[in-house]
């Protein structure tokens, strides 16, 4: 068994998408590409991704992360254990601040309302494999961020979603932790993306739904997660913010 739960860290991109898949009942590119003018981005690395884009698509994730883990940890649906909903409340925390980091710099969510696996909050295997790919994908997302803004010649804001990055594979830590899987498997993240743009296939369901999922349900706001979640998640400053 602890074999079993080993090899399942083992990541890459089609992997991720092929488990994914198997959750939501399928992953399509949809017409969202069209909203971020990054169809061509997913067969062309040429193709780069603005500023914009990357604030935007991760400030979308962001807000999708923490409407996510709102309504797992609201009236404990799946019975989590006490340290479980301890780490969820300080994860749903973290990814606030994220979203707020993101605003500062420009960020803005293309929605307030998202579809969820159908047995998202009865399942407890549904939630965990959701989570486990979306922060798969978040990290990768990051890391490709990371690369683009180096690539642009800003470090200190390379260095920023470095940080967000590490946070995120520690969440995907913890959440295989919670679902009974060897936490870190992988010597380094998956390297799933080039560009932010790419990760718009894995978004794009609990964008506008789809065969399997549910919803919308709405981003319960900025008051009401901070009341949830009773204690914050260390604020640690920003690299931007530093040097």
């Amino acid at each position: 068994m602890e074999q079993k739960n080993e090899n399942k860290g083992l990541v890459s991109r089609r992997g991720l998408f092929k488990s994914a898949a198997g959750v939501t009942g399928g992953l399509a590119l949809a017409s969202f590409a069209n909203v971020l003018g990054a169809r061509e981005a997913f067969a062309n690395h040429d193709k780069m991704d603005d500023v914009a884009t990357i604030a935007n698509l991760a400030a979308t994730a962001e807000t999708l992360a923490a409407t996510s883990y709102y309504y797992t940890i609201m009236n404990n649906p799946l019975g989590f254990n006490a340290n479980a909903i301890s780490y969820l409340k300080l994860a749903m925390s973290s990814e606030l601040y994220h979203l707020q980091v993101l605003q500062s710099l420009g960020g803005a969510s293309l929605a307030n309302e998202f579809y969820v696996p159908a047995t998202f909050l009865s399942n407890r295997n549904t939630n965990v494999a959701t989570f486990i790919a979306a922060e798969t994908a978040f990290t990768g997302a990051y890391l490709a961020a990371t690369r683009r803004f180096a690539e642009l010649g800003n470090p200190r804001l390379a260095a920023t979603t470095a940080q967000h990055a590490a946070t995120e594979a520690e969440h995907l830590a913890l959440t295989r932790l919670i679902g009974g899987f060897v936490p870190n498997p992988n010597a380094l993240p998956a390297p799933i993306y080039y560009n932010v743009s790419d990760a718009v296939p894995t978004l794009a369901p609990f964008l506008q739904g789809g065969e399997g999922f549910i919803g919308p349900v709405p981003f319960p706001g900025v008051e009401a997660i901070q009341r949830l979640a009773g204690t914050e998640a260390v604020r640690v400053p920003v690299f931007l913010n530093v040097f």
